[in-house]
This record gives C-alpha cells, sequence and structure tokens, in this order.
C-alpha cells in the first residue's frame, strides 16, 4: 500500500530528470501514504515517484520505483494483489525471475507477460504507473472497482499522475472548480463515476478496469473490465435452480476465501468493528481464520440510540477477540473536519469520514497496519431499504399505480413540494423536472441504468429487474464515494484497509443471484443473514440496521452563524443571495446535512481551489467553538436524524 507520482513529458526532447524536484514535492504533500520509503527516479522522459507503506516483504527490496533485471520495465505501484503467490509461481514456470517477494514485483512481470490484460488476473485492489524505456511508453492502470485512486493532469508539456488530486495541484501551479458539474455534485455528491472528469478543471481520474497508455504525445484509453459484462444468464437460471442451502453455502466459501487472502500480511491485521452485520460478519470470518485480530469500534458519544458499541462489545466477548473503542465526539469531529476534508481532496460526501479517519488513526497508535472493512456488502446484497426494497415495492405496485386517476396525482404531488419546501408554483411544471435531473448529468446516470437494466433482460418481472439493475448501477456509482472515503481516512492515518466484499469472484455471483437471495421474499441480505447465522449470535444477525449514523446536526450547529461564510469561498464561487442565504441559516436545522454539504464546500474551497493552509483553516474553523460560558444554552433542536447520507460503510 503506497502512493504513487510522476511526470511524463509529452515532448521527447524533454528531460525527466529536470522534475525530479517536483515528482518529490508531489511525493511529500501525500507523505501519509507511505511513511516507510520514498524513492524518485528519472527514467528518459519520464519521472516516477513512490510511497511505500510496507505491508509484504517488509525488507528493502521492496524498495520503488521497482525495476526488472533488464532496466527496461519500471514500476510506482499502489496496493495489494492478494493472489500474488499464485501468480509467481505460475510466471516463474514462463521464466521469469524474482528478486523479492512482494506483490509489486509480481505486478510488473504479470503486465510485462500479458500487458493491458494483466489487471482481469489481479485479485485485489491497485493503481500502478509501468515504464516501458524501450517503446517510451507509460500504462496507468486502476482496479476493477477504483478501490485504489489514480489520476492524472496536463501541466504544460507534460502530464501529471499522482494517487491524490492535491498532489497535481503543484505541476498545474493552480486549481480551478469546474462550475459546470458544480450542480452535479450537489445533487449526487459524486461526479467521478461515469466519466473521467473531476470537480477541478484539467483533472482527469483513471477508470475503474481501466489502462491509459501514454505514447508521445497520445493519450489512449482501454476499458479491460464492466461489471455489467458479468451479468450472465446461465449463471442466473444456475442459482435459480439451485437449493437454498447451497446458494448459502457456495456464497460462504467466496466470502471465506475473500476474507482468508485479506489476511495475509507481515504486519498486524484488525477489522473496522461498527457492530453491524457487514463489518461483523468479516470478523467473524476472520476470527476462524487468525487468533491474531484486533477490532476497532467508533462510539457515538453521548447518542445511545445512534451508538452500536454494545453489539460490537458483544461479538467480541462471543469470539474472544479485543476491542478497541473510540469515543466520537462533537469537539474531536470539529477539530479534525477540516483535516479530514483536506485527505478527501473533495468536499465530504458523509458525516462519518471524520470518524473513519480517526479510528484509523487509533488503529495505527495500537500498532495494526492493516485493516478489513465491509464496504460493499450493501450493494451486492441489497442492505438499502431505502432505496432497494422500495424501488421493488413499487415496482410491483406500478402496474395498479398507474390506474390512478391524474387529479389525485396532482393532489399527492402538490402536497409532497409544499412538505420538502419547494417552491408550490413549480409543481405546475411536475413534468420536466424528472428530465431535468437527468440532465444537470447529461443523462449518464439514466444511460448505465438503462444499460445495467438490459444486462437483466432475461429476468422475468418487472420490479425484480428494476432492483437488480438498481444494485448492479450502485457499484459504480454509488459506491465510489464510499470508497474514495475509505482510501483517504485510512491512508491518511498511514493505515491500509482492505475490502473483503469487493473480491470480484465474489461480485460476479452475488450480481447473479436472484433477487429473493438479496431481498424480496425473504429478507434484505437473506443470504447474507444465513452465513453469518455461522458465525455470530442469532440475534446480532437480526438486529435493525443502523449504517453509522452520526449527530450531523449537533456536531455542525456551531458554524450555522453568518460570519462562518462572510467573505468566504462559497459566496465567492455560489454568489449566493444574501437574504436567501440568511433564511436558509435560520433553518438549517430542518436539513442539518444541506448545511454540512455547504461547510465542507467552504472549508474544501479554501483548502483545495485558493490554496489556503491546512493549518490556516485549522485556526479558522477552531474559531467557531462554543466557549464554555456558551455549553448552558443550547438551542432547542428536534430528535436527531440518522443522516441518510451516513448508511453506506463499514458496518453493512
Amino acid at each position: 500500500m503506497c502512493g504513487i507520482a510522476g511526470v511524463f513529458c509529452l515532448d521527447p526532447g524533454c528531460d525527466g530528470a529536470a522534475h525530479e524536484p517536483l515528482v518529490r514535492r508531489m511525493c511529500d504533500v501525500q507523505a501519509c501514504r507511505g511513511p516507510d520509503d520514498a524513492g524518485v527516479t528519472a527514467l528518459g522522459r519520464a519521472c516516477l515517484g513512490s510511497l511505500r507503506l510496507a505491508i509484504i516483504d517488509l525488507s528493502s527490496a521492496g524498495h520503488m520505483p521497482m525495476r526488472d533485471a533488464s532496466g527496461r520495465w519500471w514500476i510506482a505501484y499502489n496496493g495489494e494483489v492478494y493472489n500474488f503467490a499464485d501468480l509467481r509461481r505460475e510466471l516463474e514456470s514462463l521464466g521469469h525471475q524474482f528478486h523479492s517477494h512482494t506483490d509489486t514485483e509480481v505486478v510488473l512481470h504479470a503486465y510485462m507477460e500479458w500487458g493491458e490484460r494483466c489487471i482481469t488476473r489481479f485479485v485485489g485492489m491497485f493503481a500502478f504507473a509501468i515504464w516501458d524505456r524501450q517503446s517510451g511508453t507509460l500504462a496507468l492502470g486502476r482496479d476493477r472497482y477504483g478501490i485504489k485512486p489514480l489520476y492524472y493532469a496536463r501541466a504544460g508539456g507534460h502530464l501529471a499522475f499522482a494517487s491524490e488530486i492535491k498532489a497535481l495541484r503543484l505541476a498545474m501551479g493552480s486549481a480551478e472548480l469546474d462550475h459546470r458539474r458544480l450542480v452535479e455534485w450537489f445533487l449526487y455528491r459524486n461526479v467521478d463515476a461515469f466519466d473521467t472528469g473531476t470537480l477541478h478543471v484539467g483533472v482527469s481520474q483513471v477508470l475503474p478496469g481501466t489502462v491509459v497508455v501514454l505514447d508521445g504525445d497520445r493519450v489512449t484509453t482501454h476499458r479491460v473490465y464492466n461489471v455489467v459484462e458479468q451479468v450472465a444468464e446461465e449463471e442466473f437460471r444456475r442459482f435459480s435452480a439451485a437449493r437454498p442451502e447451497a446458494v448459502v453455502q457456495e456464497i460462504e466459501q467466496a466470502l471465506v476465501e475473500a476474507v482468508r487472502l485479506r489476511l495475509i500480511s507481515d504486519v498486524p491485521v484488525g477489522v473496522l468493528l461498527s457492530g453491524g452485520l457487514d463489518s461483523s460478519l468479516v470478523t467473524g470470518i476472520a476470527a476462524r481464520e487468525t487468533r491474531h485480530l484486533t477490532t476497532f469500534n467508533v462510539s457515538v458519544a453521548g447518542y445511545p440510540k445512534l451508538d452500536e458499541r454494545q453489539y460490537a462489545a458483544e461479538l467480541c466477548e462471543h469470539l474472544g477477540l479485543r476491542m478497541v473503542s473510540f469515543d466520537l465526539t462533537a469537539e474531536n469531529f470539529r477539530q479534525h473536519l477540516a483535516r479530514t476534508v483536506w485527505l478527501e481532496d473533495l468536499p465530504l460526501t458523509h458525516p462519518n469520514s471524520v470518524a473513519y479517519y480517526l479510528i484509523s488513526r487509533v488503529a495505527r497508535s495500537e500498532g495494526t497496519i492493516v485493516l478489513l472493512s465491509g464496504e460493499g456488502a450493501d450493494e451486492l446484497f441489497g442492505g438499502y431499504r431505502f432505496n432497494y426494497r422500495r424501488k421493488w415495492y413499487l415496482g410491483r405496485l406500478m402496474p395498479l399505480l398507474e390506474r390512478v386517476p391524474d387529479g389525485l396525482w396532482n393532489l399527492a404531488a402538490l402536497f409532497l413540494f409544499a412538505r420538502l419546501g419547494m417552491p408550490v408554483t413549480s409543481h405546475g411544471f411536475r413534468e420536466v423536472l424528472p428530465p431535468t435531473v437527468d440532465l444537470i448529468d447529461r443523462y449518464r446516470r439514466a444511460g448505465w441504468l438503462a444499460t445495467c437494466e438490459d444486462a437483466y433482460g432475461f429476468v422475468p418481472g418487472r420490479a425484480d429487474r428494476g432492483v437488480l439493475a438498481a444494485m448492479l448501477a450502485d457499484l459504480n456509482d454509488f459506491l465510489s464515494p464510499l470508497l474514495r472515503r475509505l482510501d483517504r481516512t485510512s491512508m491518511g492515518a498511514s493505515e491500509e484497509c482492505r475490502v473483503p466484499f469487493l473480491d470480484h469472484r465474489l461480485v460476479h455471483k452475488a450480481i447473479n443471484l436472484p433477487v429473493e437471495y438479496r431481498i424480496g421474499k425473504r429478507a434484505n441480505k437473506w443470504v447474507l443473514k444465513q452465513v453469518a447465522e455461522r458465525y455470530m449470535p442469532h440475534h446480532l444477525v437480526h438486529r435493525r440496521k443502523k449504517g453509522f449514523p452520526v449527530p450531523v446536526a449537533d456536531y455542525v450547529a456551531p458554524y450555522a452563524v453568518r460570519s462562518f461564510f462572510a467573505g468566504g469561498f462559497c459566496q465567492a464561487e455560489l454568489g449566493l443571495d444574501r437574504r436567501g442565504f440568511e433564511r436558509m441559516l435560520r433553518d438549517w436545522r430542518r436539513s442539518p446535512t444541506g448545511l454540512f454539504s455547504l461547510v465542507t464546500f467552504e472549508i474544501w474551497g479554501r483548502l483545495h481551489i485558493r490554496g489556503d493552509s491546512l493549518d490556516a483553516v485549522e485556526a479558522w474553523t477552531a474559531g467557531f467553538e462554543p466557549r464554555a460560558s456558551d455549553a448552558p444554552r443550547p438551542a432547542p433542536r428536534r430528535p436527531e436524524p440518522a443522516t441518510p447520507a451516513a448508511s453506506p460503510g463499514a458496518d453493512r
């Protein structure tokens, strides 16, 4: 697990050696990704930089950038390929020789042998830059689901690349907000699921399952993997015809193998244990594979209805594991909010991002360097009741609902508009609202959903096809910011976080399961709960899902003042009307997550667009901390909502 950076000269007369100081600075700005070693090497038109968090083969043989014996091939690499031992044996049978025990060297030789298709041979998460000194080409590759990040940008006659956007700013010299994508961001909290663009003008991402090849001044993109192509009618019908107990056994075997591989490490491994089903199941499986396991839990101090610590503690007592719990408070949340925004490179999509960063710091202080997480299970197995089950019900009811007279529809729509605080006058234009929403992202999400629906064209039943397509679509859309959160917050504490549920072999099985194994007649996550029954107490398996919420209203209350935004980034970039904005601030408790979004957007703009230092922004936000004399006068508040945006994460 590492960070990478580099510069590729588009002009053949340019020498990469001239860019070594820049690449070193690019590495320094993301130094938390690799505190154990660093290296920068100039190689003709390319200059590669690497930061190493040593996980496999802790010796100096793992130093990067790494080359093959001939000196033709070089690699800077971030991630883990868990099946590297099997691949190494296969490559040795083909004549390859190895000089370390790292997966890095295996990735390099796999590319030498199989080219861009090598990523289909890897089980794991990764991003790499591979330089072919002979042909003068540079390949930038990324794992199937985008667990590990990789960005690039043109800067004059050069192309710079890095694990984090903030490193590219050093090469570009400035940063500019892409206003065209701003509305899309506020609507979806995600702009990087469907194309290479980002919120930063000129900054592109390497898409998941893709290799970008730089050859001279040409940039070509090769999509090597697409999850929608893994939907298979034959596999779906096989699962449909199988006995339920056989399906449960097959899913269990795939998940056990995914967890087992992700325990391979030369440093201590732990689990992010929220107390929810998914992280608890990962913990239960891991506990059977190793006794050297510590779990890490975030307790939402002072909010027993949101706190799942008791369930995590009960599981650990049942399994005989040590649990380290951290108390999340309003004070430590606000104290580390700016730093978390700095780490994520984008405005935060989920308030619990701060908790992920803080618990990763705790794990690091305990000497645990690798963590397992439950990310991805909800999208694969139907865990979002508010989305998937609702969509399934609506799909089944739609033939009846379509018979409802227009007058009743109009009355219901009018009530809903008023209830949501939308202008009642816009009720008359409700017919154009859905296409307007789709138009904001140029119909890309609608197009992707249609592609996913087509993939399940063989499935009988409108409702079943709709919900299967929604889950498949979310693997590319909804999951994207969750994986960004997981990478940035854990790596911000120099922790590697592994995601067993996104083992592609398990993913391919899950997306071909009939609806009744995921949601439907049985229960949400039915097949996963049957597996969990074998590893944890029954009542922990079937308790109500919470989803790692945080009391965001109380946490951001000190920022709900005009002075927080006065003369700041939001006013300058968004041109906010003063009186309208003040009205929003007066009523902010109706939508605390909306205020949270504006707060983090303000912090992000100051840090990543205006270029204010992190120290300066942290000092500025600290100025809004309540004084001791303010404590006896808390503002009246409604019952604390569990923030919808917080439902994705490690607990599912």
